[in-house]
């Protein structure tokens, strides 16, 4: 008897020390390191992941851009083959549609297509006469003031802008009325020099005084209650640095017609090419053109990778300078 009653406090006393409270201790501690080391390994796994998805984005629209770019040359190319295939001496002018047309019927809707698909993407091309505009580095201040006040500009700045141009493609160092010459151009808070030579571009306009870019590109029309706006159509249509030899009177717009020629001659122009393009120079115009902008757009399949590639080239015979040359324009 005595020998049970002792191993059955044995047993109780072994039992009162709980051994099962250490474990459950060291147990729990473990858990914990477990799953933070989950923690952080879904975290790496994660942040690897991501990193990944980025490259291959990055990859896929490195060989997107690539491949919208190879486009838009493919357009390019065909631009230039349109041009090269026209007779020299044909007729230049503009469909119903307004798109430039080389001596063809407009109504061979095939000719004038000027898009086409290649694998997974396709390229689109616009062409349009430089021969149809004013040349702002030789038109008179008078001309050049009549379409800035045509677009929208206030006679007052336009007078300001006019004069400046001309001081600034001259080369002496007196400015006109309302003009700037170096002087000027130096007193501002990011100096340079006027130029005092021909406008290579029409985008160097915008370091004459008073030139802004929404005279020069245009503005929306300001929202109808909306105060301080207003909308210019833009002078860029208007104006070239290519061609000294006339225009074109079967592309010019009417403000060009009515700036060089009178507004009679330009009447009388617009009414003829109602009934058809004009096939006979008059009013010391032309109907031939050789200075061309192409914009070539190339695009992807599904449209949300484009390139444009902007040039201007000079037709000699059967032959194409390239005069200007802008592959990384927006649209």
């Amino acid at each position: 008897m005595n020998g049970a009653r002792i191993y059955s406090e044995s047993v109780l006393s072994h039992q009162g020390r709980r051994p099962g409270v250490l474990n459950n201790e060291r147990g729990g501690v473990a858990l914990v390191i477990v799953i933070w080391i989950i923690v952080v390994l879904i975290a790496i796994v994660g942040e690897f992941s991501y990193s990944m998805r980025t490259e291959v984005n990055i990859a896929r629209n490195f060989k997107e851009e690539e491949e919208a770019y190879q486009l838009a040359l493919a357009g390019l190319e065909q631009a230039k083959l349109e041009l090269l295939s026209a007779k020299t001496n044909e007729v230049v002018y503009l469909s119903e549609d307004k798109a430039l047309v080389f001596g063809v019927n407009t109504e061979d809707k095939e000719k004038l297509e000027r898009t086409d698909a290649i694998g997974r993407g396709s390229f689109q091309y616009v062409i349009t006469d430089e021969d149809g505009k004013m040349n702002i580095n030789t038109e008179s201040i008078e001309r050049l003031k009549y379409v800035f006040v045509d677009t929208g500009i206030d006679s007052t700045e336009v007078d300001t802008i006019a004069d400046s141009i001309a001081d600034w493609r001259d080369t002496d160092d007196l400015h006109m009325l309302n003009g700037a010459e170096e002087e000027y151009y130096r007193s501002l808070d990011k100096p340079y020099s006027c130029k005092d030579g021909p406008l290579e571009s029409l985008e160097e306009l915008l370091l004459v005084k008073g030139m802004k870019k929404e005279y020069l590109s245009g503005s929306k029309k300001a929202e109808e209650g909306v105060e301080g706006e207003k909308a210019y159509e833009g002078v860029e249509k208007y104006f070239t640095v290519y061609g000294t030899a006339g225009i074109n009177i079967n592309t010019a717009p009417r403000v060009v017609l009515e700036a060089v020629l009178g507004l009679d001659a330009a009447n009388s122009i617009i009414t003829q090419r109602e009934a058809g393009p004009v096939a006979s120079p008059m009013f010391n115009g032309k109907v031939t053109s050789e200075f061309f902008t192409i914009i070539s757009t190339g695009t992807v399949a599904d449209g949300k990778i484009k390139r444009s590639i902007k040039t201007v080239v000079h037709k000699k015979d059967k032959e194409l300078e390239t005069l200007y040359w802008n592959d990384n324009i927006i649209g």
